[in-house]
């Protein structure tokens, strides 16, 4: 049993031990913090242990029951995320000060949006690199749902997502819209015949796990639905298996359009456009390097709150 004592002093290895645990709770358990940390398990296990010693607490349990926070575990956790968020406060605010724009920019987008032919986002991150060499910019490919989360968590500092749903705590930015169409690939049925509409309902379709957040249902509702994707590439590999419908981003799909390998099922009717946001916190921090990004962006940005 662990004797409780008081701490009287973080160092530089309690920081350490203290990003190993909340590393190992993020993930669920020793082994999935293994490609998060690019530790051994056992190396986990040894920070984890030195931690406990160290405040002298039982912190979790772990064995065949799986992994588990104890009371105290809790409440150190939450303890160290609010020290990690001081932290990172006080190196922004320090980075504020150096005349030359330094620290980092965690953005979080969904998928496939590079093939968009006027490269908002990418143009916007050059001159984020233009203007200084000393910014750090961390991109996290994600869902939406995921990408709000990590918003209201303080993990990403701006997200570029559709807007599905209002969320409490997040502020819009519209940036552009997009235009999806229904697909087919050239060896699947309908490639090669006339569109008729209940013809394409009796074919199996892929659809995102957020359609019924995108109100939607007048399209949706028409299709035999028989399988979900998180992500568009998902979509795009259900096409290309020739068993299945699915909608994508016209300009994604051009790829394969273009080279005969797919093509679009009643364009004129099977289609629905979605609108492109920024988004970032509305108890956003202050922070240089996301400021000079969005302003980057301020040509075509339309503040939605």
């Amino acid at each position: 049993m662990i004797n409780s004592r008081k701490l009287r002093q973080v160092s530089n290895l309690d920081l350490k031990l203290l990003k190993t645990f909340i590393a190992v709770v993020q993930a669920g358990s020793f082994t999935g913090a293994e490609s998060l940390l690019n530790l051994s398990r056992s190396a986990i296990s040894i920070y984890i242990s030195d931690l406990e010693k160290r405040l002298g607490m039982k912190l979790c349990n772990r064995g065949r029951a799986g992994f588990s926070l104890t009371l105290e575990g809790q409440k150190v956790y939450e303890a160290a995320q609010k020290l990690m968020y001081a932290t990172d406060v006080f190196q922004e605010e320090v980075n504020n000060t150096y005349a030359v724009l330094k620290g980092e920019l965690n953005i979080g987008i969904i998928d496939n949006l590079v093939t968009i032919p006027h490269r908002t986002i990418s143009n916007a991150l050059a001159k984020l690199k233009h203007i200084s060499s000393e910014i750090r910019i961390n991109i996290r490919m994600s869902n939406p749902a995921d990408i709000s989360l990590a918003l209201l968590e303080g993990e990403l500092d701006v997200g570029v997502m559709p807007s599905l749903q209002p969320i409490d705590g997040l502020r819009l930015h519209s940036l552009y819209s997009e235009t999806s169409a229904l697909y087919c690939s050239n060896a699947h049925p309908l490639f090669s015949s006339p569109d008729d509409l209940q013809t394409i309902a009796q074919h199996s379709a892929v659809l995102p796990i957020y359609a019924e957040q995108m109100n939607q249902p007048q399209l949706f509702d028409q299709l035999n639905v028989t399988a979900t994707s998180n992500d568009r590439e998902g979509v795009a590999f259900l096409i290309l298996t020739h068993e299945y419908i699915g909608f994508l981003p016209e300009h994604y799909a051009t790829r394969w359009v273009e080279k005969g390998e797919m093509r679009a099922l009643l364009p004129d009717m099977l289609k629905y456009q979605t609108d492109i946001y920024v988004v970032t916190r509305q108890s956003q921090r202050n922070k240089r390097v996301l400021d000079v990004f969005l302003n980057a962006l301020v040509d075509k940005l339309v503040i939605a709150d």
